[in-house]
């Protein structure tokens, strides 16, 4: 979880599914539902995708977005194809912090303490 700078600060949640029996997309209504009771309404949840241990595929982001009626919907962040207008924007934007959304081991969001308490 990190706050958001602008000006309407924020937080910014992301999601990874570790384990095979436990699925993100599963639940990504259910999550976002506690993160936004949790932190307040002005939150984005990124679900991210990591590359297959056997190497097939590749790693990913997508937004989810919730409908009016809770239901959860995808938009692919990254990656993006080379046509896509904000894909200059995208590329920079995880070359200088997409490393701290997506290079953490599991073993470390296992062991960070809640700071909400």
């Amino acid at each position: 979880m990190w706050l958001t700078a602008g000006r309407k600060p924020g937080h910014l949640a992301v999601v990874t599914q570790t384990a095979p029996w436990a699925s993100v997309t599963e639940s990504a209504g259910q999550i976002w539902a506690e993160l936004a009771r949790r932190y307040g309404p002005s939150l984005v949840l990124l679900e991210h995708h990591p590359a297959p241990q056997d190497g097939e595929g590749a790693e990913g982001l997508d937004l989810v977005r919730i409908g009016a009626d809770g239901s959860p919907h995808w938009l692919g962040v990254w990656p993006t194809a080379a046509e896509n207008p904000r894909h200059a924007g995208l590329e920079l934007w995880m070359a200088v912090h997409g490393h701290q959304v997506v290079d953490k081991p599991a073993t470390w969001f296992d062991s960070c303490q809640d700071q909400a308490g």
